[in-house]
């Protein structure tokens, strides 16, 4: 069982003076603000089953957009009012700004090659609201040669004007810092 989030003890991270139940507060946040964004209404079994399917495709396509570099085509996948929280970086808010750094580190030739794999999708029974969560492999060009940072993700997906947009995202490294590839 995971200990409460604001009782007892608090740990330093080893990346982040923050204690480590706190750096999770975010999160619950968003995914209760989420939650209440919800339609409220339930969509029928065969209803949800193709909300689940046009998810699975919009997802499929905005990987393969950011798998290209293709910062244009990327940036088109997210809301207007977009989230974006990076590890040990401020978070990023705005379709703008999300474009912003797409741009900069895919037109910088730092970032090698970066993909994102799925490994659960969670839908509201309302069909407007879905989590995603995953694992994530990035190769950055460093002068010392390429350098492999894996990690996870969490995306939250939102249905506006009957199209699928990405609306927040966290995602964090596995390791201190990027390993060097032999």
């Amino acid at each position: 069982m995971f200990p409460p989030l604001f009782a007892g003890p608090t740990y330093p991270s080893p990346r982040n003076s923050m204690p480590v139940r706190l750096r999770f507060l975010p999160f619950v946040l968003l995914f209760l603000g989420c939650a209440s964004a919800s339609s409220g209404t339930n969509l029928s079994p065969s209803a949800l089953r193709d909300a689940e399917r046009a998810l699975h495709v919009r997802s499929d396509a905005f990987q393969a957009a950011e798998s290209a570099l293709d910062a244009q085509r990327a940036t088109s996948f997210w809301a207007t009012d977009a989230v974006v929280q990076p590890a040990g970086s401020p978070a990023l808010v705005g379709r703008d700004a999300v474009g912003a750094l797409y741009r900069q580190i895919f037109g910088s030739g730092a970032v090698k090659e970066l993909r994102g794999t799925p490994s659960h999708v969670e839908m509201a029974k309302s069909g407007d609201l879905a989590y995603e969560t995953g694992v994530n492999r990035i190769v950055w060009k460093t002068p010392n040669g390429d350098a492999l940072d894996m990690g996870k993700y969490l995306l939250v997906w939102k249905k506006i004007g009957g199209e699928w947009y990405a609306s927040a995202i966290s995602f964090t490294s596995d390791a201190a810092a990027p390993v060097p590839m032999k």
